[in-house]
């Protein structure tokens, strides 16, 4: 085989252990229906990817129907039970959902009577009626070396499946077949069987989408030859895909995904010689459409911004705040304290109230109740001062009607940071950044360092206080909130000056505790860089772009091409592939509703036009 160009994801398969049986959707009958159908919702097919499951474990259902667009989402309402075996349903995709098993019950067989359940929301059914066994000790098939394949840069590869004990099985090419929105994305090229190992080498298209594939597996059994069947392991099938060119190139930007599915991106820096509205400083705003892969012009904003900030309201209008710019048409630039927002129903944009302290390079977090919290930032001209205001944002429907609140001042003033709203624990953790205090008078006369202090934002009783816990200093970095309330810290960089290093060790805050731990190593050291989540699987992050920096006395950096990603289960970082461009100072679009994410603009030396998206579907 040639060089393996990709690496795994993080392990997103548990149990998926199959036996014969007589139900109708049992993948070994000749009732057995296809994955992803997507065909009319009038009949809702549904296949399960196992009928025998161990206590706390997994299975997985796949439907044409998407049930997340119901309030009450995938409902499997269980029969002949004393208690309800199921503790968890979570959808991966639109057509994947994952359905978790209580611990406690640990034996007996139960069934689903899907047919007069979802009668009454004039859905037919196939299977009616499906029968699942608990079984304590069942073998186990498990992805072994995660559960996504990246095929941006695939030319092969392969992918290990696992078993907790010997299986037979004759490991023909015949016997695996591959289904879902992304079986033309790879195929199998050959295929290695030991006593516990199943090794797939697949070749595939780099051009291909991504999406979910499902294998498989004819004819496996135990070695004790207690059950035979059909094993079904769905994988996702990631991809960098080369988007449309914006209308204008575009750095320092601000991106969001609206609710209606649109993309927009606005603001930011035009390329050198590019005067619109005045000023290279921009104003302008572009949808894109995934749909038509086509950038179109949006409603100017009614101010001219840069390193501004963006968060989307709870209604899904947008908010702009502060930056580098000033109102269309007036030529020079300064630190803004404006605040606008968008209407996506409308259309407009409408200037709200004006912030107490001007700021750039800033952060915004939308709390629980719909306000807006705002922290830090930068003023705009040598000598630099870092900010240590911090205010809150009441926002009401109509922008001329909503305040502004002084909640007070931060121990340590400081831009560039990073900030999370951790919901379980009611706070918002403000983690690094840097600060810069004024010596004198002179554009040279100030100090900048990185900071290593935690502050921390009480949302009910709007109070600020400083963790005991120390991070190693840091700024222009991430974090994000895991699933058990901690907060992961990656990234960034420690200076602005020779002694500049980037940071390559993770950490990991605990806000019930106020502790902080060391964590693993990013592989690359990168500020200016994009993170996404996709809510599949374990919560996994991919990380790319960025600079690094290279020089002991840090004077010397590069661009990343290199994309790594880090996964909630395994606990550690992975190369995943690579980007179409090393960019950095660019934009980004998180996408929540599917998972991944686009990049926009940025710099590769000059001013980019030009756009990638990283998802799987």
């Amino acid at each position: 085989m040639g060089k393996i160009k990709f690496l795994i994801f993080a392990i997103f398969f548990v149990s998926c252990k199959i036996s014969n049986g007589t139900n109708p959707m049992d993948p070994s009958s000749a009732a057995n229906i296809g994955l992803f159908l997507l065909g009319a919702d009038s009949v809702v097919k549904m296949e399960f990817s196992s009928n025998r499951v161990q206590p706390g474990g997994i299975i997985y259902v796949s439907t044409n129907h998407d049930f997340t667009s119901n309030s009450n989402g995938l409902r499997l309402p269980v029969t002949n039970s004393g208690s309800n075996p199921i503790s968890q349903i979570i959808p991966r995709s639109k057509f994947l959902y994952e359905v978790r098993m209580a611990p406690s019950v640990t034996s007996g067989k139960f069934t689903m009577n899907l047919k007069d359940y979802y009668l009454s929301e004039s859905l037919l059914v196939n299977p009616e009626y499906f029968e699942f066994e608990i079984d304590a000790n069942p073998p186990l098939l498990q992805l072994k070396t995660g559960n996504g394949i990246d095929i941006s840069e695939l030319q092969s590869g392969f992918l290990d499946i696992e078993s907790n004990e010997e299986i037979v099985w004759d490991g023909n090419l015949s016997q695996v077949e591959l289904s879902g929105n992304a079986k033309n994305s790879l195929v199998v090229s050959d295929i290695i069987v030991s006593a516990r190992n199943i090794r797939l080498l697949f070749a595939g298209n780099p051009n291909a989408n991504g999406g979910i594939l499902s294998i498989h597996f004819n004819g496996v059994k135990d070695k004790a030859l207690n059950s035979q069947g059909n094993i079904i392991l769905p994988v996702q099938v990631f991809a960098f895909k080369s988007g449309p060119n914006m209308n204008i190139a575009r750095r320092s930007c601000m991106g969001m995904e609206l609710d209606d599915g649109r993309k927009i991106v606005l603001g930011g820096r035009a390329k050198s010689g590019v005067v619109i509205n005045g000023n290279g400083t921009l104003s302008s705003t572009e949808f894109y459409n995934s749909i038509t892969k086509e950038f179109s012009i949006g409603p100017d904003m009614i101010y001219r911004r840069q390193e501004s900030a963006i968060v989307k309201l709870l209604d899904g209008r947008l908010l702009v705040s502060g930056g580098f710019g000033a109102k269309v048409w007036e030529a020079s630039n300064e630190s803004l304290s404006s605040i606008e927002v968008y209407d996506p129903v409308t259309n407009t944009w409408a200037e709200g109230p004006s912030l107490t302290s001007p700021r750039q390079l800033h952060k915004m977090t939308v709390l629980p109740n719909g306000d807006v919290l705002v922290v830090g930032g930068l003023t705009p001209f040598s000598p630099f001062q870092s900010i240590a205001m911090v205010e809150l944002i009441h926002v009401t429907p109509d922008p001329a009607s909503m305040t502004v609140e002084t909640i007070g001042n931060l121990v340590d003033s400081r831009g560039k940071q990073a900030q999370v709203l951790s919901s379980s624990s009611g706070k918002v953790v403000i983690t690094g950044g840097e600060r810069s205090d004024i010596t004198g008078p002179a554009p040279s006369d100030y100090y900048a360092r990185a900071i290593d202090s935690i502050e921390i934002y009480d949302i009910a009783t709007k109070t600020l206080s400083t963790s005991t816990a120390k991070l190693i200093k840091r700024f222009n970095h991430f974090t994000h909130a895991l699933s058990n309330g901690e907060i992961l810290i990656l990234g960034g960089i420690s200076s602005r000056f020779n002694d500049n290093q980037p940071i390559l060790r993770a950490q990991i805050y605990n806000p019930f505790t106020d502790t902080i731990r060391d964590h693993k190593n990013l592989l690359f050291g990168r500020e200016w860089g994009t993170s996404f989540v996709f809510p599949y699987g374990k919560d996994q992050i991919v990380i790319a772009g960025g600079l690094e920096y290279r020089t002991v006395n840090g004077n010397t950096f590069d661009s990343i091409l290199d994309t790594e990603s880090w996964s909630e289960t395994d606990n550690r970082f992975y190369l995943t592939s690579r980007s179409l461009n090393a960019r950095w100072d660019g934009c980004d679009i998180g996408y929540p509703s599917t998972g991944g994410g686009m990049i926009l603009g940025g710099r590769i030396g000059s001013i980019l036009a030009n756009t990638e998206e990283y998802s799987f579907e």
